[in-house]
């Protein structure tokens, strides 16, 4: 078995694991931040923690807006992942929607590197999100993909 299917099992098993409710306060803290992520109804673009992030209408088209502009050559690289992404077996439907992620792109000379940052848990208090704790709902997932091909060369899958 591969080094990314053995890392994908192993997410998955503590997907499972949180799910059933094993082990002690940490998973139970995990398993209410699921529920209350699973329960919200947010019509926004969220952040770790999952809270909405604060709009700001920018000057998007500006020279000097780079953070909101993405080079074209990385969206094809992005629709190959996404393809991939959408069919891990170990994942639910759920965990594979993107509201639960964040995107980011770099490259290295031959390849391109699509990042699904999975979105860290709230930690709740009282029943309301204050902060975040040291855990995602989907899972996060790092691809390198060549530049010549659009090939997937690597799936490593991250804690």
């Amino acid at each position: 078995m591969s080094r990314a299917r053995l890392n994908l099992a192993a997410a998955a098993f503590l997907v499972f694991s949180i799910d059933q409710g094993y082990g002690g306060q940490v998973q139970e803290s995990v398993k209410n931040s699921i529920e209350y992520v699973r329960s919200m109804q947010a019509d926004c673009t969220l952040d770790h923690g999952y809270r909405c992030r604060d709009i700001e209408e920018n000057n998007f088209l500006g020279i000097d807006a780079d953070q909101s502009l993405v080079p074209g050559p990385y969206l094809a690289a992005w629709q190959v992942c996404y393809e991939d992404f959408r069919n891990l077996p170990d994942l639910t439907e759920e965990q594979k929607e993107l509201k639960h992620y964040k995107i980011g792109f770099t490259e290295s000379q031959t390849h391109f590197i699509v990042l699904f940052q999975g979105l860290l848990l709230p930690q709740l208090i009282d029943g309301k999100p204050e902060g975040t704790i040291r855990a995602t709902f989907g899972l996060s997932t790092k691809y390198r993909v060549e530049k010549s091909t659009l090939t997937i060369s690597e799936r490593l899958f991250l804690r």
